[in-house]
């Protein structure tokens, strides 16, 4: 039997196929090095910080041993002088107080990155390989090159000045180069020491892109309202029947239906006694019977006399029983009573089946009232399975509070990695979907549409549609039709 043991590689990202960091992939995630100047203000700061420290050493033990070294006293009167003891005390308070000093300035340098001086200006130091903390040894390391370059004439300021001539352009001198670390920026860049910011911009950077949707051809009216399109799709008229809309200037008002439709009448016939059934009249004798002549402007029909003319028969007669509505009063009647009327080229569309109401509202001469659509509404789905009906303004956050927004729903979600804020995003519902707005969060907000990912401007409002994916902090919520 073969034991394999597991053993867990630590994978650094940003490396190349060589193993050395990659300057890509740290400009990515929002990194940026470290100006010249203000790391020059930085040295200068801690410089200054050290040298305050030797105030009560020059100030109480240096005139005293001035005067030994000068032969004023002797090593015997120097012992026995009334100010030995507190040259003494004065030179132990600054020897202490600087031990500390650069104690305290390692241990922050190794665990965070900054002294005092690179606290003030903005600037940190970080691992070039990992992005993270560079540790004690590291900047120990960098601190015992700097001070051995000072003791030698002239070499210091060559190595400070050493980051104006990196190659790589990442102002890496050559200290920073021997100890593996790099000065960044976190005023202008990411702070890497912000470990959910810096996890949100590796994972921002390591997902894959979406993949370009193929540009399809498309049927729409074009922008240009003067150009006349070559194919416009039908469209559905009230009474059901497939219709198909006609070009139109600006000024004018498009025509609804088939008012421009030609029917197929034989030009010999002119029995306008029997409806029109197909584009074609029944053959045979008919009585003298009201014709109905279209109004274009109401939609509604006169009852007209007209001469009945014999036809010869060409098709079987065709019984229609659906009942025709009375003629109901026009505003403005055109139609006046006079001799034989020829039936227009134009065919009524066939109505679609009237209700018992609509028949009776019909025959009242008032047009039917229909009854509205029920209003749609949104709900967002979260990542978690859950989902919170948005019926009204829904406030979200790890534990939001809803008093600068009165009439909001205060909705607290579950957050392991506390990617969210307290108080994250609030959500509305408008016509269409939802509208959202980042309440100002820390780790911010996204909008996913159509696979790519919008960003959310605090305190502005974006529209989410049916489908849409929102982004909260780490958390995801989808946009779902209830």
């Amino acid at each position: 039997m073969i034991w394999e043991i597991d053993e867990k590689k630590v994978v650094i990202e940003g490396l190349d196929a060589a193993g050395r960091p990659d300057p890509a992939y740290a400009a990515a995630l929002g990194l940026l090095q470290a100006p010249s100047g203000r790391r020059a203000v930085a040295g200068v700061c801690d410089l200054v910080g050290w040298l305050l420290l030797q105030l009560p050493l020059w100030l109480g033990a240096v005139p005293l041993l001035l005067k030994l070294a000068g032969g004023s006293i002797s090593p015997y009167g120097f012992i026995n002088h009334p100010g030995f003891v507190l040259a003494v005390v004065m030179a132990a308070v600054s020897v202490v107080f600087s031990l500390v000093y650069c104690v305290v300035q390692l241990v922050m340098h190794g665990l965070r990155g900054m002294t005092i001086g690179k606290a003030i200006t903005g600037i940190r130091t970080v691992d070039v390989r990992t992005l993270e903390r560079p540790g004690f040894g590291r900047v120990l390391l960098r601190s015992l090159i700097l001070l051995a370059a000072s003791l030698v004439p002239l070499l210091l300021p060559v190595f400070l000045a050493s980051p104006l001539f990196d190659a790589a352009r990442r102002g890496r001198g050559w200290h920073d180069r021997a100890t593996g670390v790099w000065l960044i920026d976190v005023r202008g860049g990411l702070d890497p020491f912000d470990e959910k910011r810096l996890r949100v911009a590796r994972k921002m950077v390591k997902a894959a892109p979406a993949a370009e949707r193929a540009v399809l051809p498309s049927l729409a009216t074009p922008s240009d309202s003067r150009a006349q399109p070559e194919y416009r799709p039908g469209s559905r008229i009230s009474a059901g029947v497939l219709g198909v809309a006609r070009p139109h200037s600006a000024n004018e008002r498009p025509a609804v239906g088939l008012s421009q439709a030609t029917a197929p009448v034989p030009p010999a016939s002119t029995d306008a006694g029997r409806p029109v059934l197909g584009g074609f009249r029944p053959a045979g004798p008919t009585p003298s019977a009201p014709a109905r002549a279209p109004l274009a402007d109401q939609g509604l029909v006169a009852d007209v006399p007209v001469t009945p003319s014999p036809v010869p028969p060409q098709i079987p007669p065709v019984q229609e029983s659906r009942p025709q509505p009375t003629a109901s009063p026009v505003r403005n009647p055109t139609v006046q009573p006079g001799p034989t009327v020829q039936p227009g080229p134009t065919a009524q569309p066939e109505s679609a089946p009237q209700s018992t109401a609509e028949q009776a509202s019909a025959s009242a001469g008032v047009p039917p009232v229909r009854a509205s659509a029920p209003a749609v509404r949104y709900a967002l789905r979260l990542d978690s399975g859950e989902s919170i009906l948005v019926a009204g303004p829904v406030l979200l956050g790890r534990n939001p509070d809803a008093t600068p927004h009165p009439g909001a729903r205060a909705i607290p979600l579950a957050d392991a990695s506390r990617s969210l804020s307290k108080t994250h995003m609030l959500v509305r519902p408008v016509p269409g979907g939802v509208a959202i707005v980042d309440c100002g969060s820390t780790n911010g907000s996204g909008l996913f549409h159509d696979g790519v990912e919008y960003s959310v401007t605090a305190g502005t409002p974006a529209m989410a549609v049916e489908g849409d994916t929102i982004r909260l902090g780490d958390r995801r919520a989808t946009v779902v039709r209830v």
